[in-house]
């Protein structure tokens, strides 16, 4: 497992078959993933549209599954306004959970980032969109549980080696879960959370 988390840091590959050996190692989820009562996924198959109040249960749920399951993930929130078509101001909540080194300045780490939205259609009423948003978002929270534990045996190798204190050497996991996807209507996705990203982004790199 550290060898396949250390392959995906630090080096690109283009797209190619997995073995079925390769597969077999990977975590299922088993039970987190039942759309009843699934521990990961349940809570987020519900109408989430901004401002809503699933939306705001579905935001608890990610904030209570890191702070109680993963407290060594720091969570940071990317929060702005934006107007929609009709005039009316609506907030923006990315919420975004990092693992990096101890011993990391702000900003050192290698990231690999892994990203999903969760917000859901307002139209039509009642949209749950369990494979746009739902899915996507229970398999980043299983993916950070299941490296936790090697991610954690990495760094405390690193520091007993003496290793780190440089980018390529700093190796961190960012999850991003992206608001304000979907549009207020059927046209085009809106993309208001990723926007946002992209502008916090293109401000600390230029």
């Amino acid at each position: 497992m550290l060898l396949i988390l250390s392959s995906l840091f630090l080096v690109a590959y283009a797209y190619k078959p997995l073995s079925n050996s390769f597969l077999q190692t990977i975590s299922s989820g088993g039970s987190d993933f039942d759309p009843n009562n699934g521990t990961l996924l349940s809570p987020i198959l519900k109408p989430r549209a901004l401002g809503s109040v699933g939306h705001s249960a579905v935001q608890h749920h990610f904030v209570n599954f890191f702070s109680t399951e993963l407290p060594r993930w720091k969570l940071k929130w990317y929060n702005s306004t934006s107007i929609l078509p009709n005039g009316t101001e609506v907030a923006i909540e990315n919420l975004v959970f990092e693992r990096e080194p101890p011993w990391t300045k702000e900003g050192q780490a290698n990231w690999l980032t892994l990203a999903a939205h969760y917000d859901s259609k307002t139209v039509p009423e009642g949209y749950i969109g369990a494979t746009d948003g739902a899915v996507p978002c229970a398999i980043l929270m299983h993916a950070a549980k299941s490296i936790d534990q090697y991610v954690t045996q990495m760094h405390d190798e690193m520091a007993a080696l003496g290793e780190g204190g440089t980018v390529e050497m700093d190796m961190g996991v960012k999850i991003l879960l992206l608001d304000g996807k979907e549009s207020f209507d059927e046209g085009e996705p809106a993309l208001y959370g990723s926007k946002l990203v992209m502008r916090i982004i293109e401000a600390i790199i230029y």
